[in-house]
């Protein structure tokens, strides 16, 4: 069974969620494919490079080597098999000609069938608790928390994107417009109306 947490980061939230997060346990964020099997920890300036990162925490899992994956054809971590959180990170974008970022998400698998040690799943919950605690609440209907530079870049007018950028159709301009619906100026029609 996965669980998951949705997010809006923007890079400084990120760089203080993973502060907390080597704090507290030896974790190391990793990347999800390379060219060996060997893993190495990310180094804080390759956090901008990957959006996708994997929190490899040697308390449950002392030692971690990449398999071969044939299909992408390189060598890869598995968070279904592993005591590994997937932590996707929210993507800066434009949306309507504003800042806007894309829906990130912390997400961890915790069926009982595949034997995870004990505890993974006690301290998956411990950063959430953290988020929770340190974020706000998102006021839109997308859902999620937000963490404090995401917060000031939705309070001045940037939007909050689900977990994709949408296509500009007209149900989306209508739920993502809702964001800042007071602070737009009226439409052509409704001055016309008016």
């Amino acid at each position: 069974m996965g669980r998951q947490i949705h997010v809006y980061m923007m890079p400084s939230d990120r760089e203080a969620f993973l502060r907390f997060v080597q704090k507290k346990d030896p974790v190391a964020a990793i990347s999800e494919g390379s060219d060996s099997p060997i893993v190495r920890p990310l180094e804080d300036r390759d956090f901008r490079v990957h959006k996708d990162v994997y929190l490899w925490n040697r308390r449950f899992l002392p030692s971690l080597k990449r398999k071969w994956i044939p299909g992408p054809r390189y060598y890869g971590v598995n968070v279904l098999d592993l005591p590994l959180l997937h932590l996707t990170g929210s993507t800066l974008a434009t949306w309507e000609d504003k800042p806007a970022l894309v829906q990130g998400r912390l997400y961890g698998v915790f069926d009982p069938d595949l034997e995870k040690p004990p505890g993974f799943e006690k301290w998956y919950e411990s950063l959430v608790r953290w988020i929770r605690k340190n974020y706000r609440k998102n006021p839109t209907t997308m859902g999620g928390y937000l963490g404090p530079d995401a917060h000031e870049l939705f309070e001045k007018g940037g939007y909050l994107l689900p977990q994709f950028l949408p296509p500009r159709t007209d149900i989306w301009l209508t739920e993502i417009g809702k964001q800042h619906a007071e602070s737009r100026p009226p439409s052509r029609a409704s001055k016309r109306a008016g």
